[in-house]
């Protein structure tokens, strides 16, 4: 049944302004349209306050074949059959939907790509606009024509049987514009389409949310597509690289409120995102990390390397996807930005408990993980102090079954090696090898560089002293510690160690303080493991070598030791990385124990100034405590020891303190006076 012009509804276009011929024709040919387009009930059963719900099931598609009757797509099999009975010839789809921005051109894409899937089909003609109802209300509707002309009946044959499938796919895209930008991307969409669709979200999102996001987004989002490679964008949808760029912009835009406030101290900001690239032989599932640290130094460096680095120590089996880091640079260099992707090597996804511990414990560990470079030193030898030790060593030696003597100083870094110079003054008995030869017959990472060979007397005129100066080189690799310092420490036991593979028994003449230190850190650590399980390795380093006599790193009793570090912050004491830390962290800054006649004491510190203070009223006391100068990322932790005070001096010290609040941790005696 066909309407009348009495019954059709009025139709206006957006466009109409004046009674101009030109908006009558358009008129007509969108009546002409809805009604081919819409059956005939569809009008007849409208009223005033049902128009929207009587034209829910909007967007509408239908189809006919010039020469034939009109045919609908509406999942109808009567019409695929009849579709599979007709011969070539163009087809006519029309589209009518409430109208959304490039609505049309999501119909166009989908139609001309994909009716025939792997070529372009010739579209004859294509006509759309924007209207309205006035009796119907005030939504604006799209409508759209398009006129497809297969190339010969293979074609028709595959468009008939695509229309159904691309029908429903219309349907929803049109509903959502997150649907259709999935869909386009899902069927492959060009790196230059997602830069437009990418375009188009940023814009979409700065008239949404002008209180988060100003028009300076549009220059980092220019940034970033000049920036990125077209690998990266042909592997991650346009959602995704959105995201990326609002990120980051809310990052910088966070972190620049927070240096204003505080310029001195390091903040980061990390977000976590599970995501899936699209690659040719199918999904990836991998992990995206999002980074934005300030530097508080122009010689500092944040690369891959070292988040990887933090990362594989929560979980080995990580790498690093090739070719998904990206390094967003502000004008001002004081904040970094770096983005990359990780995959366990098995190919599994991240869990959920994996994500959260990450999410918790990364912060901590990446701002300490900041690399700072230092200028190479230009230090000759001083061949004085060789003399000298040669010196020393050989009056050591005063019996034939005297062991060696060695002296062993650090010489020289390069980005991958570490050198020592090592003197060593030995007996040489009948059986006695050169030390090259030893060297040589031995199966050691120690490169051997030698210098000098010396006499240096004899013992009872009969058995010659040798001082033979050389350099040994290793690599520095297995000592670089999470804060991407080299530890001296390490490789100069690793140097004695395999010094004594190779020459024997011998003694470390100016290394006996520093074996003593390494015991009592090992036993400090072995009295930890025992009551935390899981110690923080690399807190712990920092711990011992931060106490002052640096004497009493070798004769302080580890349990004193013990009872100060367990008085840090909880959080950083107990790091286990394979669990999320729950217990609520004390507020207050400052912790005061008692235990057999000892006082331990600790304070946390955001404002260097504010330690000073402190460190100047304890030294005011006239009393030498052990002291402890913890430097944490972005505070620090100032403890004391004192053994054996008396009352009033444990008084003195609580009114110095002059905090609010002290918590008192473990106490066994009462000193704090009511």
């Amino acid at each position: 049944m066909i309407l009348s012009a009495r019954e059709f509804p009025r139709i206006v276009t957006v466009f109409d302004i004046s009674l101009d011929p030109m908006s009558s024709l358009y008129s007509s040919w969108i009546r002409h349209a809805l009604k081919k387009l819409l059956p005939a009930d569809r009008f007849d059963q409208l009223r005033p306050l049902e128009d929207k719900r009587q034209l829910a099931d909007l967007p509408f598609l239908k189809w006919f074949e010039w020469g034939g009757g009109t045919k609908e797509v509406f999942f109808s099999q009567k019409a695929l059959l009849e579709m599979q009975r007709t011969s070539k010839g163009n087809i006519s789809i029309f589209l009518l939907s409430f109208s959304r921005p490039n609505g049309a051109k999501f119909f166009y894409e989908m139609m001309s790509r994909w009716l025939v899937p792997g070529k372009r089909i010739a579209v004859g003609a294509f006509f759309t606009t924007d209207f309205q109802m006035p009796d119907l209300g005030e939504e604006i509707y799209s409508i759209c024509e398009m006129v497809i002309c297969p190339e010969n009946v293979h074609d028709l044959q595959i468009v008939k049987s695509n229309l159904p499938v691309l029908e429903a796919e219309i349907r929803l895209g049109l509903v959502s514009v997150y649907h259709a930008n999935r869909i386009l991307e899902i069927k492959g969409l060009s790196a230059d389409e997602k830069t437009t669709l990418v375009q188009e979200q940023i814009a979409a999102l700065v008239q949404k949310r002008p209180q988060d996001f100003d028009y300076d987004l549009f220059s980092q989002m220019q940034h970033f597509l000049v920036m990125c490679r077209e690998e990266f964008k042909a592997a991650r949808s346009s959602y995704h690289m959105s995201r990326l760029i609002t990120i980051f912009y809310l990052f910088r835009k966070r972190l620049r409120r927070q240096i204003e406030l505080e310029s001195s101290k390091r903040f980061l900001s990390l977000k976590l995102m599970k995501a899936r690239l699209h690659q040719p032989f199918g999904i990836r599932k991998v992990l995206a990390l999002f980074v934005a640290v300030n530097f508080l130094k122009e010689n500092e460096r944040f690369e891959e390397r070292h988040l990887m680095r933090v990362l594989s120590g929560y979980i080995p089996s990580v790498k690093l996807v090739e070719g998904s880091c990206f390094v967003m640079e502000g004008r001002d260099d004081e904040i970094h930005t770096i983005y990359l992707e990780v995959e366990k090597e098995g190919g599994e996804d991240f869990s959920l408990q994996e994500v959260a511990r990450l999410r918790q414990a990364l912060p901590e560990d990446l701002k300490g993980g900041v690399e700072q470079l230092m200028r190479p030193l230009f230090m000759p030898r001083n061949e004085e102090e060789v003399m000298r030790g040669i010196v020393t060593l050989s009056q050591q030696l005063r019996y034939i079954r005297d062991i060696p003597q060695l002296m062993l100083s650090f010489d020289e870094q390069t980005d991958t090696d570490l050198t020592f110079t090592v003197i060593l003054v030995r007996i040489v008995l009948r059986d006695s090898s050169p030390i090259q030869q030893l060297f040589q017959k031995s199966h050691t990472p120690l490169q051997f560089i030698p210098d000098r060979i010396k006499k240096v007397g004899s013992v009872r005129k009969k058995h010659l002293k040798e001082a033979t100066v050389f350099r040994v080189r290793l690599p520095n690799a297995a000592f670089v510690r999470n804060d991407h310092c080299v530890d001296l420490y390490k490789a100069r036991l690793v140097v004695v160690e395999e010094l004594q593979k190779i020459i024997g028994e011998m003694r470390d003449f100016n290394g006996g303080m520093i074996s003593k230190q390494i015991e009592t850190f090992l036993v400090l650590k072995n009295l930890l493991d025992k009551e935390l399980r899981v110690v923080n390795t690399f807190l712990l380093e920092n711990f011992f070598h931060s106490i002052s006599p640096e004497q009493q790193r070798s004769l302080l009793n580890p349990e004193l030791l013990k009872t100060l570090f367990l008085m840090l912050p909880r959080k950083l004491v107990q790091r286990d990385k394979s669990k999320v830390l729950t217990e609520k962290e004390p507020e207050s800054q400052v912790r005061v124990s008692v235990k057999e006649g000892i006082l331990f004491l600790m304070m946390e510190f955001y404002d260097p100034f504010d330690k000073q203070k402190r460190m100047g009223a304890v030294e005011a006391l006239n009393v030498q405590p052990v002291c402890l100068d913890l430097q944490l990322s972005d505070r620090v932790c100032l403890g004391y020891i004192f053994i054996g005070p008396s009352p009033d001096l444990i008084s003195e010290i609580y009114n110095l303190l002059d905090f609010p609040e002290v918590s008192q941790v473990g106490c066994t005696e009462s000193f704090i006076h009511k």
